[in-house]
């Protein structure tokens, strides 16, 4: 370990403002790369989640993996980096194969998750694993956020150029770069307060009414590019937010009073129902 390694590393443990930040940008690169790998093939849409659990994981309990980094044998940090993202990544893998986009061709774009389709090689609900613990922690620190920020955070991690969610959500560039900021910002301190751990997320009931089931049927015979892009329409703020949480609920799980905070003044249900079936009629389905 060099001197300049051991120097970054002391200012994150001294919780340093922007300290650990500046250690995260300065290996983005070779997370990716390592993300990217061709033995793990995860879906291009995936990346953006996989990294943000992976920096939840690095911070966790006080640093803890960083902190069993001690150089040894002139080992780099970016050589110990590479290794811990590599088990990372391999523990990822595992999981996908275990999600429904994970049982058709290793989880190819194409290969959507089916509604409401059981996998039995899981764990039970009461027994998460460490991976979806992150994954559920990264998703409650979001959908805690007000919707225009949650809506910049995910267009943005669905590759979705910030000009089209700008024009989206009626603003400028400029405001969605400013939301897409202040998101990362926010959930970088709600985490540091110890929000959003052991909150394990659930399909909600009084989401998954039978009439909203039956609505996302007559949706999700659609791929899901398509469906984003039925979804993404000028103007449409809330409502392409809600459609996309809606067709990959089973990703987000979110609550009903979520949805509530995305739907605004309009009654959830209604809300709901309305975006499903005007995403349906664009698509080419009767609604």
């Amino acid at each position: 370990m060099n001197a300049d390694e051991a120097e970054l590393l002391q200012r994150v443990f001294a919780r340093e403002p922007g300290a650990f930040e500046a250690l995260l940008e300065r290996y983005r690169a070779l997370i990716y790369s390592v993300f990217h790998g061709p033995s793990f093939r995860f879906p291009y849409d995936y990346m953006e989640d996989l990294y943000q659990g992976f920096v939840l994981a690095l911070s966790r309990d006080d640093y803890r993996k960083l902190r069993a980094f001690e150089g040894r044998n002139k080992a780099s940090l970016a050589t110990f980096l590479q290794v811990v993202t590599t088990r990372y990544a391999l523990d990822e893998r595992r999981k996908w194969r275990r999600h429904p986009r994970g049982w058709g061709d290793a989880g190819r774009d194409d290969d959507e998750p089916r509604f409401e389709q059981a996998d039995t090689t899981t764990p039970p609900p009461d027994a998460p694993t460490l991976e979806q613990e992150q994954l559920d922690t990264f998703h409650n620190l979001l959908f805690s956020l007000d919707w225009k920020r949650i809506s910049a955070v995910l267009w943005v991690f669905r590759d979705v150029q910030r000009e089209f969610i700008a024009e989206v959500m009626s603003t400028s560039r400029a405001n969605i770069d400013a939301l897409y900021k202040r998101a990362k910002e926010q959930m970088t301190d709600l985490f540091a307060g110890g929000a959003g751990e052991r909150q394990v997320r659930r399909a909600d009931p009084e989401v998954l009414t039978p009439e909203i089931q039956e609505a996302l049927r007559g949706l999700l015979v659609h791929p899901l590019q398509r469906i984003h892009q039925a979804l993404l329409q000028p103007g449409a703020k809330r409502d392409a937010l809600l459609g996309m949480v809606l067709a990959e609920y089973p990703r987000f799980l979110c609550s009903r009073a979520e949805l509530a905070k995305i739907a605004g003044k309009e009654p959830v249900e209604q809300a709901c129902l309305r975006v499903l079936a005007e995403t349906r009629r664009r698509l080419g389905g009767a609604a």
